[in-house]
């Protein structure tokens, strides 16, 4: 009879197999409250024992360059011109299956199959209703009313299809990824759940954001072997109550700043009657403005950082567990020396800025394999329509998460 033993206060259970429910779950202890998965592997040590599976850290690896990236984006961005957008398709599947082809784990690159014809059919589909909206709030917005919120409710479908045909269209070492149709679980998580965020001014945001990467994550599987996701709300309040701690003391340096300007250097300097007279106001509202963009920008990328290092971190494949380790600091002068890189070169650093991004992400994450990775089984196939994928993409909907 299997023993379930809590980490945190070392209360044990003997259970029965027979109650022991199968998939990804949570085990919560009755002495403690402290919730935990039933399989936790043993940390990495320095000297294993004989009968412990071997634990290694595989690190991803990437090895696209920009040269070869730049081919393949110029040809995309000239036929897309020439067609009017139509080639669209073939510029997705050709762009992923580089970047897909040179992201590698254990020397085993991953592989994009998607099938551009099938892609093409779901995007004149897309196509279709985006000029049929696009004339019909022409005319009179009140006609597209329905069709905007008949998008509002297939958005959550929209989103299950898409990442069902991405995961379809996956693949490592031969095995498919997929994900789970849970349209009811879709249609809760981001359909209802989000009127929380209104209704409780933005203080649910940290538990919807939670649910909705659980939804996403959990019905992941690869092959026939489903992704499970252990943070937890708390996980997700302290990122974001860090994130306002940061706002308050920024807003107090800029504010202390500000009066000492004011007060100690602008008589110094001479910019009294500037700051006294008519543009004073316009002065305060510019540097106002400036301040909140900025500030809203680091916020962005704090919350993106932090929030792709906890999902990762804990996120496990039958026991194997992930690694993230990005960097605010990093990221921001990536992201920054990317915008002006573009921004001088008209655009054609595009390719050498998105290889960049590419390899810092993927060379900071690592797979902490428990064991071999030789026991996955394959699941079964399935042809997935691309009417979510290409809708999607053409109304500008992030789904990804």
């Amino acid at each position: 009879m299997p023993t379930i033993r809590c980490p945190e206060c070392s209360y044990s259970k003997d259970t029965a197999p027979s109650i022991i429910p199968t998939g990804c779950y949570l085990i919560t202890c009755p002495v403690c409250g402290h919730s935990f998965p039933p399989h936790q592997p043993e940390k990495p040590s320095e000297k294993p024992l004989s009968n412990t599976p071997e634990i290694r850290e595989i690190p991803f690896t990437f090895h696209g360059k920009s040269g070869e990236y730049f081919g393949i984006w110029i040809v995309n961005t000239l036929l897309k011109v020439l067609t009017l957008g139509f080639y669209s398709p073939w510029a997705k599947v050709r762009k992923r299956r580089y970047l897909y082809g040179n992201t590698q784990l254990e020397n085993h690159p991953f592989d994009y199959i998607a099938d551009p014809w099938v892609l093409f059919r779901g995007f004149l589909i897309g196509v279709a209703l985006f000029v049929s909206y696009t004339v019909l709030n022409q005319l009179n917005p009140l006609l597209a009313l329905p069709l905007t919120l008949a998008f509002f409710i297939a958005m959550p479908w929209l989103i299950v299809r898409s990442r069902m045909f991405n995961n379809r269209n996956t693949s490592h070492r031969n095995l498919r990824f997929s994900f789970a149709p849970n349209y009811r679980e879709a249609y809760m998580t981001f359909a209802l759940l989000p009127i929380l965020t209104t209704a409780t001014l933005g203080l649910a945001a940290p538990y919807v954001l939670y649910r909705q990467k659980r939804f996403l994550m959990e019905n992941n599987q690869f092959g026939r072997t489903p992704f499970c996701f252990e943070a937890t709300v708390g996980d997700y309040y302290q990122v974001f109550l860090r994130l306002l701690g940061l706002g308050i003391l920024t807003l107090m340096i800029v504010t202390a700043a500000g009066y000492a300007g004011v007060v100690y250097l602008a008589p110094a300097t001479g910019l009294s009657p500037l700051l006294s007279g008519v543009g004073r106001s316009e002065i305060f509202a510019v540097s106002f403005m400036l301040v909140f963009f900025l500030f809203s920008m680091a916020s962005s990328l704090y919350l993106y950082v932090r929030l792709n290092n906890l999902n990762w971190n804990r996120t496990h494949l039958d026991g194997h567990y992930f690694n993230s380790t990005l960097s605010v600091r990093a990221m921001a002068w990536i992201f920054l020396s990317n915008l002006i890189a573009i921004s001088l070169s008209a655009g054609l650093l595009i390719p050498w800025a998105t290889v960049r991004l590419a390899r810092y992400r993927v060379e900071n994450l690592s797979l902490v394999a428990h064991g071999s990775l030789d026991h996955f089984l394959a699941g079964k196939d399935e042809e997935v329509s691309a009417i979510g994928e290409e809708i999607g993409d053409i109304f500008d909907v992030e789904i990804g998460l």
